[in-house]
């Protein structure tokens, strides 16, 4: 069986980070462009710039489960004091 090429994960967060920069200024673009024919050009950026991203996210691997310490280690100051009720 033949598997997928995949990123390395600080590639694909840096790839996410720069669509998102991207998708920001073509939004603002698209706003301020007052001809109607550069707008459609700027959204069909926008819409390969979020195609572009999904395929890094279906090339990127999945993050592992973080698995919480079965026996965490005492705090190494001095317990807190108590009243034991009184």
């Amino acid at each position: 069986m033949r598997r997928f090429p995949v990123l390395a994960p600080a590639a694909a967060t840096q790839v996410f980070d720069r669509a998102h920069s991207t998708l920001v200024w073509l939004a603002v673009l698209a706003f301020v462009l007052p001809e109607p024919a550069a707008r459609g050009l700027v959204i069909l950026a926008m819409v390969a710039v979020a195609l572009a991203a999904a395929a890094v996210a279906f090339l990127a691997p999945a993050a592992p489960d973080p698995k919480p310490d079965a026996d965490p280690e005492p705090p190494d100051c001095e317990p807190m004091e108590s009243d034991h009720g009184l």
